[in-house]
């Protein structure tokens, strides 16, 4: 066993190991086949805890070199990473280790050792992050006018009708959950006992905004998202606040721009306004985010077997998502 491939915290491990295993008598080479080590490894372990007592056996942190780039390219290297990688020539946006290793290489003449690259990138105050998705169909204008113009003008709206302001959205629960990482031992391969049921799903509509308040409605079985269902939703949305005027914020989905959402909205008109988002901008709806937490926090590796179970499920965890406000706060930071 090459012990350069183990971490620290499992060398150390197997140091102390050898120690035990040597105090009761067990023979070195039998010490070393169980390990997986050379019998001069362990006879220098055995030397070194004699001389220098069990602090020898720990595991120590190499300081690593200094770096190759000096202050001034470090700063014209972050500058370049500030930006997509795709204007500097790449094939797409995302900044891989790899790619900014290239990068060093091609603008400052310095080559590091791929290992080398997640310490430096550490020590240039870079943390490895998931992207947020952006549509390549996005509109750039109509984002603009809505950030700069229609936006603004729905809150004056809203605070001249003293008015509760949701953002609404559908979603999709599938029976087959999202599985994210686990803790487990580095031998041993984690395994998530999950449905396989395919096309088993649940529909959930819910509506938030930025005071903590939410209405969600689960779909009757086989029902699909309707104008007439979300129709139905906005009915009950009404029930919740009858005294209450309201703006609801959501995508051009045709289920939303409909005749008939447009008719219902034309006899509510004393109390219902419905504002549509610029399309393919779904990082306009906090909505997603409250989707986002369900899917891979509330319901990670759910272990429901049935579409029964899985409403039981979603609707108990969105209730408690619905009654955390720090929660719901937090789908609204960065707006």
């Amino acid at each position: 066993m090459d012990g350069r491939a183990l971490s620290h915290e499992v060398s150390e491990h197997c140091r102390f190991s050898a120690i035990n295993l040597h105090q009761k008598n067990i023979p070195v080479n039998v010490i070393a086949a169980s390990l997986g080590v050379t019998r001069q490894a362990v006879y220098r372990w055995i030397r070194n805890e004699k001389v220098h007592g069990k602090c020898s056996l720990k595991s120590t942190k190499s300081p690593g070199r200094d770096f190759y780039l000096t202050e001034k390219q470090i700063k014209k290297l972050l500058s370049f990473i500030k930006r997509p990688a795709s204007d500097l020539g790449y094939s797409t946006d995302l900044w891989s280790g790899p790619r900014i290793r290239h990068l060093i290489k091609y603008k400052f003449q310095i080559e590091y050792h791929p290992k080398h690259m997640p310490r430096l990138l550490k020590n240039l105050g870079l943390e490895l992050k998931f992207p947020e998705r952006r549509a390549l169909e996005q509109d750039p204008k109509a984002l603009r006018e809505w950030k700069n113009k229609r936006f603004p003008d729905i809150l004056k709206m809203a605070k001249k009708k003293r008015a509760l302001l949701f953002y609404a959205d559908e979603a999709i629960i599938s029976l087959i959950p999202y599985i994210g990482k686990t803790w487990a031992l580095p031998t041993k391969k984690p395994v998530a006992k999950v449905s396989g049921k395919r096309g088993e799903n649940i529909g959930i509509t819910a509506a938030v905004n930025q005071q903590g308040k939410m209405c969600f409605e689960l779909t009757k079985e086989k029902e699909r998202f309707t104008s007439k269902v979300f129709v139905r939703f906005l009915r009950k949305l009404k029930r919740e606040f009858q005294d209450r005027y309201i703006i609801i914020i959501i995508d051009g989905a045709p289920t939303h721009t409909a005749g008939y959402v447009k008719r219902f909205e034309a006899i509510s008109k004393g109390w219902l306004k419905i504002e549509i988002l610029p399309a393919y901008s779904p990082e306009l709806n906090p909505t997603e985010k409250c989707w986002r937490f369900l899917k891979t926090k509330k319901l990670n590796g759910s272990m429901a077997v049935n579409k029964d179970e899985l409403r039981d499920k979603a609707k108990r965890h969105i209730e408690e998502i619905k009654k955390d406000k720090k929660r719901m706060a937090s789908f609204f930071e960065h707006l």
